[in-house]
C-alpha cells in the first residue's frame, strides 16, 4: 500500500508513545500508587491513540465520506470503488479505505506488540508478592488494622510473611503509616502515622514478627481497633486485614458504627472459611466507600490462557507460573486486575487485525473504465473515476503503458470522450 496522504515518518507523538512504554518497564515500583484506572488513563489504548478506530483513522479514510476540496463538499467514495485496499471493522461493519504505506502500518503493530507487553507486565504485577495477598494500597498516609481472631494453628508464620511484604513492597514508598492491632485493648504499633523511613520499616517489620496469637478477642474489640484508626486525623484510609472468619455476632455492629469512621475503610481477607465473612467484608467496604481484596492460600499451579503477541509465533503464558494464593469463593473478579486484561485483549484483537494487513496486503479489485466512450448514465454530472492506460490518452506523454488515474467531470446531457489527467 503505498498512497500518499499518510506521513511515513515516526511523528513527535509517536515517539512520546514509544518512550511511554519503555518508561512503563521502569516505573513499576511507583505502580503502587496508581489505580488500574488511572494507569490505563495513561497507558491505555486510547490515550496513546491505538484502538482500531483510531489506527484507521490514521491509516486511511472512512468508505463514503471521502471530501473532495476543489468542490468544497463531501463525495461519496463509492465512486473509487476498487482504487483502495479496503479492511472492513467488525464491531460494526463500517469500511476503511486504506492510504498508508507499509512502514506506517508496521509502526502500529510494533506500539501494539509493546502495549500487549506492558499489559502483561501490569497483571503479572497487580497478581504477584504482596499485590495478590494485600491488594495495592494507593494512598499516602495509612493505617492497618489486624484482626487475628479467626487464625488457626500453623497461619501466623504466613500472616508474618505476607505482612512484612506490604510493608517492605507497599508502605515503604508512601508518606505515612501505623499499625494496629484486634486485641482486648487496641494494640498500637504508634501512636499516630508515622513518616516512611527506612528505620521506621525496619521498626514495623520486627514489631510484626513478634506478633502473637491471642486465643479469644471481644466483639467490642474489633469495633474499638477500627474507631481508634479512624481517630487518626491524618490518615487517608483504613486497612483492615481480617485472618479467617469474622463471628457472626460482630458482624452486624460492626457494620453499624463503621459509618462513624470518617475515613474509607478497605477490607482485605486472608483465607476466609466461609463465604459469609467474604459477603460480610466486601459490604462492610461498599459502606465506607472502599474496596474490597481477598486471598486464599494454595500450593497448586493455576492454569491461564495462553496468547499469541507477535506474528502468531511468540506465544507468552501464565502456566508456568506457581502462585501462592487465589481468589475464594464468592470473592468474585478483581477490578484492577479485570481492567487490565480487558485492555490487553482488545490490543490482541486489534494487533491480530493489523497484522494480517502487512502480512497478506488486501488487494483492490480495480475494474477498468474505457475513456473513449463513457456510458450515458454517466450524464447526471457527477464525477466518477476511471483507469486508464497511458498509451491509449490523449494526455499520455511516456512510451511505456502504465495505469494512471484520471477524472472526467460529466455535464447533464453531454457525452464527452478522452479523460483528463489530473495527476
Amino acid at each position: 500500500m503505498e498512497k500518499s496522504g499518510s506521513s511515513s515518518t515516526i511523528s513527535e507523538q509517536q515517539l512520546q508513545r514509544q518512550e511511554g512504554w519503555s518508561n512503563t518497564k521502569t516505573d513499576l515500583a511507583e505502580q503502587s500508587l496508581i489505580s488500574s484506572e488511572k494507569w490505563l488513563q495513561l497507558h491505555g489504548l486510547k490515550s496513546n491513540k491505538l484502538t482500531l478506530k483510531q489506527i484507521l483513522s490514521q491509516i486511511g479514510f472512512p468508505h463514503c465520506e471521502d471530501y473532495v476540496a476543489s468542490l468544497g463538499r463531501p463525495v461519496a467514495s463509492r465512486y473509487a470503488d476498487g482504487l483502495f485496499p479496503q479492511l472492513c471493522r467488525t464491531e460494526d461493519g463500517r469500511v476503511y479505505n486504506l492510504t498508508a504505506k507499509s512502514e506506517l502500518i508496521y509502526q502500529f503493530v510494533e506500539h501494539l506488540t509493546q502495549a500487549v507487553e506492558s499489559y502483561k507486565q501490569r497483571m503479572d504485577w497487580l497478581t504477584s508478592k504482596s499485590r495478590q495477598i494485600f491488594g495495592v494500597i494507593l494512598e499516602q498516609c495509612v493505617t492497618i488494622v489486624l484482626d487475628f481472631g479467626g487464625i488457626l494453628e500453623g497461619e501466623l508464620d504466613l500472616c508474618r510473611e505476607a505482612l512484612t511484604m506490604v510493608l517492605q513492597e507497599q508502605v515503604a514508598h508512601i508518606t505515612k503509616f501505623n499499625i494496629i492491632r484486634v486485641s482486648q485493648e487496641p494494640v498500637k504499633w504508634q501512636e499516630n502515622a508515622t513518616p516512611v523511613t527506612k528505620q521506621s520499616i525496619a521498626t514495623a517489620v520486627s514489631w510484626v514478627e513478634k506478633l502473637m496469637v491471642e486465643l479469644t478477642v471481644s466483639e467490642a474489640g474489633r469495633l474499638d481497633a477500627l474507631l481508634e484508626a479512624g481517630r487518626d486525623k491524618t490518615i487517608e484510609s483504613i486497612y483492615y486485614f481480617v485472618v479467617g472468619d469474622v463471628p457472626e455476632e460482630s458482624k452486624e455492629l460492626l457494620l453499624q458504627r463503621a459509618l462513624e469512621i470518617p475515613c474509607p475503610v478497605y477490607t482485605v481477607s486472608f483465607n476466609a472459611r466461609g463465604e459469609g465473612t467474604i459477603a460480610f467484608l466486601k459490604d462492610l467496604s461498599a459502606k465506607t466507600h472502599s474496596r474490597f481484596h481477598a486471598f486464599a492460600e494454595r500450593t497448586e499451579c493455576v492454569e491461564f490462557p495462553a496468547f499469541s503477541t507477535k506474528d502468531g509465533d511468540d506465544v507468552m503464558t501464565w502456566n508456568s507460573r506457581n502462585l501462592k494464593g487465589k481468589l475464594p469463593p464468592g470473592a468474585g473478579v478483581r477490578e484492577d486486575v479485570f481492567l487490565v486484561w480487558r485492555e490487553m485483549e482488545e490490543a490482541c484483537s486489534t494487533l491480530a487485525q493489523i497484522q494480517r494487513l502487512v502480512a497478506e496486503p488486501p488487494k483492490p479489485d480495480v475494474a477498468t473504465v474505457d475513456c473513449g466512450a463513457v456510458p450515458s448514465f454517466e450524464s447526471s454530472g457527477k464525477i466518477v473515476f476511471c483507469l486508464c492506460d497511458m498509451l491509449a490518452c490523449p494526455a499520455q506523454s511516456q512510451k511505456q503503458p502504465l495505469l494512471r488515474l484520471h477524472r472526467i467531470r460529466k455535464t447533464p446531457g453531454t457525452l464527452r470522450h478522452g479523460c483528463r489527467n489530473t495527476a
